[in-house]
Parts: structure tokens; C-alpha cells; sequence
């Protein structure tokens, strides 16, 4: 099995992660680079990371987008792609590096601030076989029964889903790593959203749509009249907004189907005659059981908590 190229997305937005009001006892982290400045015993969280993928034998070579004076004196064994925006910023660095590099071949992206063993980044490759090929893969991780399961993590927003009609719904936190083919995806117009997305993390689904469509519209229907001026069907405006509106209320329901989500990805995300999209198989959202992919690390209580 042939490893995937993995980036670790490292960059920092200098902002803490909102928290619920709800959660008023927890503290944001402040710390502007998690991956340096979070510890493990004695050792930075990000230099954990990339031993246990280097371990693994699904990921490599080793990426790191992120700021080259932060990264580079901790000697890890990984390229430093130096660049330090805000997400949008950072994706566009590290897929801009990874075409230079590899070309056609899939990339996977990882969040610096969570901690997998080398065992569950083997475990995630082979659930992406069971889906290969497609243009967009981000795993869901299910929530646990328990809530202890969870530690500090217990706070973070879950959202229901259901894996089929006439299947009860399912609560899942946000996996924190995808595999993507570049070429089938709207990178302009998924570099917009993602900033948008990760500036409203852990806010309400409400607030979160309200936010992205009254930021995209503009330059959606901008793109829409070029392609009119060049002869072309001008269909982004309509796909993007009744997708990402269609995702908002039906998460807010909680009667979203997975299929159907993964539908209303692929009108978003996907070139609409992308070969993985023309063959139905453009984006996958698998339900997984493992736990730390969904323990992304936002307050001093989960830092803590970190177990090696």
C-alpha cells in the first residue's frame, strides 16, 4: 500500500477558539502555536505527532505548514512549509506544495493540535481503501455513550446524523483529518469558507450559516457572471448557497442524512464534472471510533488532560 503524503496544518490565527457560554469554566488556550508550545511530559505535542506518523505505514513524507522560526529549531523530521495566515492562507501554502512535489497524487491534511498513535493513523489509511477513489474523504468520529470517555474533551459541540433513512441518528464530534484529490475541488472558494469555518468554531450551526453566506455571496455571483460572459452555465451561486443552507438546517434538525451531506459537499466543494463526482463517488464521511481524532485541543483543561 502506497503511503500518502501528509501536511500538519501548524499555523496560528493568534485568536483563542470561542467557547459556549455554558462553558464559562473552561479557559482558551492562549498559546498561538499548540504544536511548539504544548507539552507532552517534556516533549512539544508536534514532535510527538511526527514520530508516530513517521511510525506508521500509511503517511509520509512528513509536512508542516506553518511558521519556519517556530518549527525549524525543534529538528523534526519533516519539511517546513513556512507560512503562518489564517487557514485559508495556510491550505493554499501547503496544496500549492504538495503539487509542486507530488502532483496528482492524494494529499492527506492534519490538525496540529490533536494526538493519534501510530496504530490509529494505520487504522485510518485502510478506512480510506475501503473508500478509494474519491475527491474528498474527512472521517466523523462517533461520540461515546459515556461522556466520562471523553475527559476534559466533554464540552466540545456534537452534531446528529444519520447513516441511512429509518436509522436513528448518531452524535459525532468533527474528525480532524482528510484526504483530498486537489485537482476535482474549488480551491478559491473552499480556501474562503474554511477561514470562515474555523473563525466560528464551536458557535451555533445558526450563527455559522448566518456568517458564510452574508461573506460569499459577493464574489460567488462575481465568478457566476464570468462564466456568463464566457458562455458558461452560471450554476456555482445556486449550488453553493442551497447546499451550505440545505447542511445548516438539516444539522439544526438533526434529520441530516450522511449521503446527503455528502451530496451537498460535493455541489460545494467539487468541480461539477470532476471524474470522482461524475462516478458518485466525489466526498466520504465515514463514522469512526477513534476517539482522538475528534480531541482537538482549545482550552488549558484538555492540555492537561494530554496522556502519553
Amino acid at each position: 500500500m502506497e503511503r500518502i503524503p501528509i501536511t500538519i496544518l501548524a499555523g496560528s490565527d493568534h485568536a483563542p477558539g470561542h467557547l459556549p457560554k455554558t462553558e464559562t469554566e473552561l479557559h482558551s488556550l492562549s498559546t498561538a502555536y499548540k504544536g511548539a508550545e504544548v507539552k507532552v511530559g517534556d516533549r512539544p505535542l508536534i514532535e510527538l505527532l511526527v514520530e508516530r506518523i513517521e511510525h506508521s505505514d500509511g503517511f509520509g513524507p512528513i509536512t508542516i505548514a506553518g511558521p519556519a522560526a517556530i518549527y525549524e529549531p525543534l529538528g523534526l523530521k519533516a519539511e517546513i512549509v513556512d507560512t503562518n495566515g489564517g487557514i485559508g492562507v495556510n491550505l493554499k501554502a501547503a496544496f500549492e506544495h504538495h503539487q509542486q512535489r507530488h502532483g496528482k497524487k492524494p494529499l492527506a491534511i492534519l490538525a496540529y493540535d490533536v494526538l493519534l498513535e501510530s496504530g490509529e493513523f494505520d487504522e485510518i489509511r485502510n478506512l480510506y481503501e475501503e473508500d478509494a477513489p474519491c475527491a474528498i474523504w474527512i472521517p466523523f468520529v462517533r461520540k461515546p455513550e459515556e461522556e466520562e470517555e471523553l475527559g476534559a474533551f466533554a464540552w466540545k459541540p456534537t452534531y446528529a446524523l444519520l447513516p441511512a433513512k429509518g436509522e436513528p441518528p448518531i452524535p459525532i464530534l468533527p474528525g480532524h483529518i482528510g484526504i483530498v484529490r486537489l485537482e476535482e475541488m474549488r480551491l478559491s472558494i473552499l480556501y474562503q469558507l474554511f477561514d470562515l469555518a474555523y473563525k466560528t468554531r464551536n458557535h451555533s450551526v445558526k450563527t455559522r450559516k448566518r456568517v458564510m453566506v452574508r461573506s460569499v455571496i459577493g464574489k460567488l455571483l462575481l465568478y457566476d457572471l464570468r462564466a456568463l460572459c464566457s458562455l458558461q452555465v452560471p450554476r456555482l451561486t445556486l449550488s453553493v448557497i442551497t447546499n451550505g443552507v440545505r447542511i445548516a438546517d438539516r444539522l439544526r434538525k438533526g434529520d441530516l442524512l450522511i449521503p446527503e451531506l455528502e451530496r451537498a459537499i460535493a455541489g460545494i466543494f467539487l468541480h461539477h464534472d470532476s471524474e470522482s463526482n461524475v462516478a458518485g463517488k466525489g466526498v466520504r464521511h465515514p463514522i469512526v471510533d477513534i476517539l482522538s481524532l475528534g480531541e482537538d485541543i482549545d482550552t488549558e483543561e484538555e492540555a492537561a488532560d494530554l496522556q502519553v
